[in-house]
């Protein structure tokens, strides 16, 4: 029997309606690629894994209509697979991330011998490198899921159609593992994964494995410049013969200072909010504040004497000592004593001298008095300074030969006013900051870090001014900048294992310190929080001996350079 050919409408209405699906379609399509698109711009812009977890998880399930979904990820030693993110609708469960975290045992991907595990979907799927897909996972010979029974009877559930899929990156490595449980249709029936939705997860599995691994080498980029700044920290304390710790100790001390500003302990800086990335950037500054160091010769790092050089030239002028005892002994014998004490009566003018005993005795006591100048540890005073003139001037003369205690070089040295360092190692010294700066601002931080090398060299100038390399006042100087140059101060005037000199009591470096915030040297407000919060506290009973921590009168520091206070 022939069938009746078709009328033009019939026709007609066939081609329409083949061109309304072909439409569906291309409409589905076209959602399915404005979704991976959308997806992708999101994934690229997500800082953190466990917000790239999530939206995997989301859009697994809004593309699938699943009424479970698991994340995994491969642990940092690659021998298991780790729980990130488990979903499941019909149980009201979401675990992991924000949520209630996931105390289930990790899954081994090998066994004891080392041997990879195949018996179980995931751990398959991650050692092939391949998606299975189960239209009832129950009815499978080919592996256990003795534990998917087990948690679906716990929980009166029912585990039907899966969908496990690798999540691998553009090396072929797979970083993690998604599985998609029980398929829904419109009535809210369980299904079969159909072909287009395994399609759209694989490719969605593709762009979360590329942005996982990014923001995975970003992580490890900035764990290993972290490290990196850490080794160069440890290098620059290393070339000093102290086991000082500065830098570290600095760092350390600048990072408390800012969560105590976050923590509001401040008045002042109520509104300051520290990010992590701008507390990541001033610990990078601290652990670098110092690193132009690198260049600093060590005899002025290690210089914990004025007569300090290669050697400490206390011991030549002690040698010197003693030979010119032995010269004055051999004038004796040669020329009597009368004629030695005549002409050393000008050496000590404000002293009776009797006989030779009486000058010796004397040069013992120039020779304690210079060992002790020697030492840097006072401020040089006009009388003490008199002093070494006196003793740089005496001169005896025997025999042709002229016999003297302190050289001009050495004089030098020894009247030096402050510290152990001339105006001319001390300008070596300080320009170890603008070297920092040379250093760091010649690399390429990102953009989130940009300030590290203004903070870092920074740390030396004053808000009047005065300070170094630049000169810069508080109009120009950020508070990270304050806070490393007061971590610095305290750090220095509190460190017991400096060369040059011992680690002031805990009252005796407050006080010095409310003495530069009252000049405008340092910010008040930052000493305010240093006192209020006990930071300074805290701070010495994890770095200070015993011996320094002694009582503290907030108050009355506090007036130094808030004469304004009324207690």
């Amino acid at each position: 029997m022939k069938r009746k050919p078709l009328d033009a409408k019939e026709i007609e209405n066939n081609i329409k309606v083949v061109v309304e699906e072909i439409a569906k379609q291309r409409d589905k399509q076209t959602g399915h690629i404005q979704n991976l698109t959308r997806i992708g711009v999101a994934l690229s812009s997500i800082n953190n894994l466990e917000k790239i977890f999530n939206l995997i998880l989301d859009e697994a399930i809004a593309f699938t209509n699943a009424d479970a979904a698991t994340i995994y990820k491969v642990s940092e030693d690659k021998k298991s697979l780790e729980f990130v993110l488990v979903f499941n609708e019909s149980l009201k469960l979401r675990m992991g991330g924000t949520n209630d975290p996931i105390t289930w045992p990790q899954i081994p991907l090998y066994d004891k011998n080392g041997r990879p595990h195949l018996k179980y979907i995931v751990t398959n799927v991650y050692h092939k490198k391949r998606l299975l897909c189960f239209e009832d996972v129950y009815e499978t010979r080919d592996y256990d899921i003795s534990g998917t029974k087990k948690v679906d009877a716990q929980n009166n559930y029912r585990s039907k159609s899966m969908l496990t899929i690798p999540l691998m990156n553009h090396e072929n490595e797979v970083l993690g593992v998604l599985q998609v449980i029980n398929a829904l249709d419109r009535q809210g029936k369980v299904t079969t994964f159909k072909n287009d939705f395994i399609v759209m997860l694989k490719s969605l599995a593709a762009q979360a494995a590329i942005a996982m691994s990014n923001r995975k080498l970003i992580n490890d980029l900035e764990t290993l410049l972290l490290q990196f700044m850490h080794s160069i920290a440890k290098g620059i304390e290393r070339k000093s013969k102290y086991s000082s710790n500065h830098i570290i100790r600095v760092s350390t001390l600048a990072d408390m200072f800012a969560r105590k500003i976050n923590a509001d302990v401040s008045e002042k800086y109520r509104d300051t909010v520290f990010s992590e990335n701008e507390l990541k950037e001033l610990s990078m500054a601290g652990l670098m504040h110092d690193v132009g160091k690198i260049v600093t010769p060590e005899y002025i790092m290690d210089k914990s004497t004025k007569l300090e050089g290669v050697v400490d030239r206390i011991e030549i002028i002690k040698m010197r000592f003693k030979l010119f005892k032995t010269a004055i002994q051999l004038a004796v014998s040669e020329l009597g004593e009368v004629a030695v004490i005549e002409p050393s009566k000008e050496w000590f003018p404000n002293v009776k001298l009797r006989n030779i005993d009486d000058i010796f005795r004397q040069l013992d006591f120039d020779l304690e008095f210079l060992t002790d100048v020697n030492t840097g540890k006072e401020y040089t005073a006009d009388d003490v300074i008199d002093r070494i003139a006196r003793i740089k001037n005496i001169v005896f003369n025997h025999a042709g030969e002229t016999w003297s205690l302190v050289t001009d070089e050495e004089y030098k040295y020894l009247v030096i006013r402050r510290g152990t360092l001339t105006s001319e190692e001390r300008k070596v010294m300080n320009e170890h900051v603008q070297v920092t700066w040379e250093m760091l601002s010649e690399l390429s931080f990102p953009q989130k870090y940009q300030n590290v090398a203004l903070y870092a060299a920074s740390h030396h100038e004053k808000l009047n001014g005065k300070g170094y390399p630049q000169g810069l006042d508080a109009k120009k100087l950020p508070l990270q900048s304050r806070i490393l140059a007061i971590a610095d101060i305290y750090e220095a005037l509190t460190a017991a294992d400096r060369p040059y000199k011992k680690g002031n009591k805990l009252s005796e470096a407050l006080k010095i310190m409310a003495e530069l915030a009252k000049n405008k040297d340092i910010d008040a407000g930052l000493l305010d929080v240093l006192l209020d919060s006990e930071l300074y506290l805290e701070f010495a009973q994890q770095y200070l001996r015993s011996d320094q921590i002694d009582e503290i009168d907030i108050k009355t520091i506090k007036k130094i350079y808030h004469p304004e206070l009324k207690y």
